[in-house]
């Protein structure tokens, strides 16, 4: 409990002792690369990345869909996790799983199991029983310096996990002598109170004659993620405050010599739970609701060795190898709700680049790892027989895949295709193809993407056990269409259309609580983004849309409305607000407008009942910055309006919808050494 209102302490010392020094080194400002009225519109979009494409390039000539989000405006983003950037991308939403998990939708579907592709410093980080991707106060933004992020399927180059996005993490740990600490702390009513402290170390030495550069950091995490009342679907309720902290640990490393690059991650999630499936303990022995919280950890660690050869002017030679630990979804509950389970991975990647002229290359890779898991301890399961008759399982995987890029005068080129064999999902071919072309202030992109889902272990035991085996992979198929126009230097407008079909949608089934294949589903919709920028303004502005096509899955369907599915807003408009008063103060303003979300609310059954149309939601945070020559500070109010956000489950699962984000007071401080 100590640590809980430890940060706050610190921050309010360092506001009394230090805030004279502060004003003091005023004259001076942040390094430009930190400041996000240092760079213009044009500026921003040929920062080149490789994400998508086999060489470098800026944003509008990435072969998909792209958002990038640059270290200056995580600082100016009051975000104090991953899931805080991702709201404010086009296309993205945050809901609830089970277990008081969350994670995102985007663009109509619900993206937590095996469908977004999450990769931190080259490591994916998705948990393997599963393939989730589970968020919440989790992967804090102090040691992020960059996010990237494939709006649309990203298979052919990532693999059986990004049929949806990829989104692509690089840490401070791959800077050099970028040396941070970092306080941040939420306070609201009742003495709700969030905290996490952080820092970042990074350097380089001379070893041998060359560079040895390196990076480490760390932060600790503390609060609960709501302090709002939550009610069950049969009535039942409880506070959540002080039965739902949230408890990340992070640790990660980096060193880089002469070509050689070694990650070293330690990753631990540990958060309180009294929900369960929405039945707060009802559905398991002795049958009884909790009346303390359960202990829900996932533990990811993980290290990686790669190295490059440049063998010529041609030809780049890359290779990794990388292994995981991970125990995920792992409990220690009252009632003998106990679940332990393990997995690791061993994999070894492989890339080539060959430069077959000024204006083209092909990209060619391959991997393979061998992944086993073992569960020991389950109150849900049987745990000796979990695995088709086992309690433990062993799977391998092997791609191949090749990207063919080309710059012509008239049309820049990219067509790929994968081939990935897996032992439980079996073999699958997807191609893409990618028209895309610059003009002075006009660009435009159409691109075709097919991609797949590699169901993990227990996805796939979970049907089988219940009697539902999934028999079809599930797949899909992508069309978009971007087109931007820079109408001044100082504005610009992108909008982009998509058709996103699944085939044999694999997900989870209310009638047999299991995992199983729901049927197929398509949507449609668009994304809008403006930029305005003046040189003591910023407006950054997007609205998404999409609307469901077609679909025969039950399991998210609402009855009185073909034009929705549950938990996921058809409509959202997100804004920024930044102005600059001087070169030290700012101020930011976020918002958030989102359409009346269809939940779950009322059902003794515990499935769903009459589905229920929330209210739109409208929130805001608004706050102060001063910066000076070594210190960053934020003060400000979150959900300025304290408007209900709900994080509501996309699918019929029993879970009831959870208000996460009340009106809180937010204080932060960062030192730059």
């Amino acid at each position: 409990m100590i640590f809980k209102y430890l940060i706050t302490y610190i921050l309010c010392a360092l506001l009394i002792f230090l805030s004279g020094l502060s004003f003091k080194t005023s004259a001076r400002t942040s390094s430009s690369e930190a400041d996000l009225f240092s760079l213009s519109i044009q500026e921003l979009i040929e920062i080149e990345i490789d994400i998508a494409s086999n060489d470098k390039k800026g944003i509008y000539e990435q072969p998909s869909v792209i958002t990038l989000i640059t270290r200056s405006t995580i600082e100016s983003s009051g975000a104090r996790y991953l899931k805080d950037l991702l709201k404010q991308v086009p296309g993205f939403w945050l809901g609830t799983d089970t277990l008081g998990t969350f994670s995102v939708s985007f663009r109509g579907i619900w993206g937590m199991e095996a469908k977004i592709l999450l990769i931190i410093d080259g490591i994916e980080q998705n948990e393997m029983a599963f393939g989730s991707l589970v968020l919440g106060n989790r992967y804090p933004v102090s040691n992020i310096a960059q996010v990237e992020i494939i709006r649309g399927p990203g298979s052919v180059k990532y693999g059986g996990q990004a049929a949806l996005a990829v989104i692509r993490v690089t840490t401070l740990n791959q800077a050099t002598g970028d040396n941070k600490l970092n306080l941040m702390t939420d306070i609201g009513k009742a003495g709700f109170h969030n905290g996490i402290v952080g820092f970042t170390h990074s350097g380089e030495v001379t070893l041998n004659a060359s560079q040895l550069e390196y990076g480490l950091s760390g932060s600790l995490g503390y609060g609960d993620y709501s302090n709002d009342t939550w009610q069950a679907l049969d009535g039942y309720q409880f506070n959540l405050q002080n039965n739902s902290n949230s408890q990340p640990t992070n640790l990660s490393m980096n060193l880089r010599y002469n070509g050689w690059d070694l990650n070293a991650q330690y990753e631990k999630l540990k958060q309180e739970d009294r929900l369960l499936f929405g039945d707060s303990g009802l559905f398991f022995a002795p049958n009884q609701r909790y009346t303390q919280t359960n202990e829900l950890s996932f533990l990811h660690q993980a290290i990686s060795l790669g190295k490059e050869w440049q063998l010529n002017n041609k030809l780049a030679l890359s290779s990794k190898l990388t292994y995981t630990n991970q125990k995920p979804w792992n409990s220690q509950g009252q009632y003998g709700h106990d679940l332990s389970r393990k997995i690791n991975r061993s994999r070894v990647d492989i890339q080539g680049l060959y430069a077959l002229a000024d204006n083209s290359s092909l990209l060619i890779g391959s991997h393979y790892y061998y992944e086993k898991a073992e569960v020991s301890q389950s109150y849900i399961f049987d745990p000796t027989v979990r695995y088709f008759g086992s309690n433990n399982a062993s799977n391998n995987d092997y791609s191949l895949y090749a990207q063919y890029e080309s710059d012509w005068d008239f049309v820049n080129v990219l067509a790929g295709i994968r081939y990935e064999n897996h032992d439980l999902a079996g073999p699958e071919l997807v191609p893409r193809l990618s028209l895309t072309k610059t003009w002075d202030k006009l660009h435009t992109k159409l691109i075709y993407n097919e991609a797949f889902k590699i169901p993990q272990f227990d996805t796939v035991a979970s049907a089988h056990n219940a009697g539902t085996p999934i028999l079809d992979p599930e797949t899909s198929k992508s069309w978009e269409m971007e087109t931007g126009y820079q109408l001044t230097e100082t504005v610009s407008l992108v909008g982009n259309l998509y058709l996103l079909q699944v085939d044999s949608f694999i997900g989870f089934n209310p009638q047999s609580a299991s995992n199983t294949t729901l049927g197929d589903f398509r949507t449609m919709g668009m994304e809008l983004q403006l930029k305005w920028q003046l040189d003591k303004l910023h407006v950054n502005a997007n609205y998404s849309f999409f609307t469901v096509e077609k679909s025969n899955i039950d399991s998210f369907k609402i009855p009185s409305n073909k034009d929705a599915v549950l938990g996921i807003p058809n409509h959202m408009f997100k804004a920024n607000f930044h102005y600059r008063f001087n070169a030290n103060s700012r101020f930011h303003i976020l918002g958030r407008v989102i359409s009346g979300q269809y939940a779950c609310t009322n059902d003794p059954n515990f499935i769903c009942g009459e589905p229920e149309k929330l209210d739109a939601i409208y929130d805001v945070d608004a706050f102060y910055q001063y910066r000076t020559t070594h210190t960053l500070w934020n003060f400000g109010i979150k959900n300025l309006f304290n408007s209900n956000v709900y994080a509501v489950q996309p699918f019929k699962g029993g879970q009831s919808p959870i208000n996460y984000e009340s009106t809180r007071v937010m204080l932060d401080f960062q030192y730059s050494f």
